[in-house]
């Protein structure tokens, strides 16, 4: 008796390895049937939810400016997060006062999950708010008439990830099923105002972020950010950090073992789309719940 059933699980386990293969091999062909501008075509309607989208000649997503994140603004207390999204950041805030109201220009970069990435985001509160309650004001996003124009390059080991041009108010960009510790990516930005006089203020709240004064420049209506830093983390955050990123990276590694069958970053994610939909969503989380997960 004890030797049918081990016949029968045998059996049973051959079966469930041959239909993960056939399956697999029809969702390969389902892939490779497609013409590229379907493909690019299908993954941005499917990007479309979480608030980016796929650029093919920076072969990286990007925020976009009618994301749902747009409804939510910023509070400091969204950071405090990250590393339960598995998300591991280096960020820097600067905060300044112009036209009757608080801004905010934060910059991050870091490791979202299977992502590498950066953001600079630009909010404003409705008033002028007391520097002791920076970290308990909510911040709008900066409105339309207002977005300034960024030039945003994210590097890697000093090597170009992407480098993108828009007027935001948030602009992110992320190079999925990249891998990379901190302190090994890099943020460039230049943020051109519509007015010299915010761009001014805006390099004064640099000048009270106490960064190093070689990072940041004013060019008229320009600010200059080289972001090419890591921030000193506290003691009690540096183990859980070191086992996030042990998580990353070992998420990074599946990634790429199970679409192994392409080569191109849109082939593989539509594989994934259809060998694992649970998977490929988390990959577009990008360190961030949306309201449709």
């Amino acid at each position: 008796m004890e030797g049918v059933l081990i016949r029968w699980c045998l059996l049973l386990i051959v079966a469930l390895l041959f239909a993960t293969m056939i399956r697999r091999e029809r969702n390969k062909k389902q892939v490779c049937r497609m013409e590229l501008p379907q493909k690019i075509q299908l993954l941005n309607e499917l990007a479309n939810p979480f608030g980016i989208y796929y650029d093919p000649g920076e072969d990286s997503f990007f925020s976009r400016r009618d994301a749902w994140q747009s409804k939510k603004g910023y509070e400091a207390s969204f950071d405090e997060t990250e590393l339960g999204l598995h998300t591991v950041l280096d960020a820097w805030p600067v905060y300044f006062d112009y036209g009757g109201r608080t801004w905010l220009i934060k910059f991050w970069k870091g490791q979202y999950g299977v992502n590498t990435g950066g953001e600079v985001g630009i909010y404003c509160a409705k008033q002028v708010v007391p520097p002791v309650f920076y970290h308990a004001a909510h911040f709008e996003i900066a409105p339309e008439v207002e977005m300034p124009e960024i030039i945003s390059t994210l590097e890697r080991k000093g090597g170009k990830i992407y480098c993108h041009r828009d007027y935001h108010w948030w602009m992110a960009g992320f190079s999925v099923g990249t891998f990379s510790r901190v302190k090994d990516v890099s943020l460039i930005s230049t943020v051109t105002f519509h007015h010299e006089e915010m761009a001014q203020a805006c390099y004064e709240g640099l000048v009270a972020s106490e960064q190093r004064k070689e990072k940041y420049r004013l060019y008229g209506d320009t600010v200059y950010v080289r972001m090419d830093f890591s921030k000193k983390v506290p003691p009690g955050k540096v183990i859980h950090r070191f086992l996030v990123q042990v998580q990353n990276g070992l998420s990074c590694w599946l990634y790429g073992r199970v679409t192994s069958p392409f080569h191109s970053r849109v082939d593989q994610l539509l594989f994934l789309y259809y060998e694992l939909p649970f998977c490929f969503r988390r990959v577009f989380q990008m360190g961030r719940k949306s309201p449709q997960t």
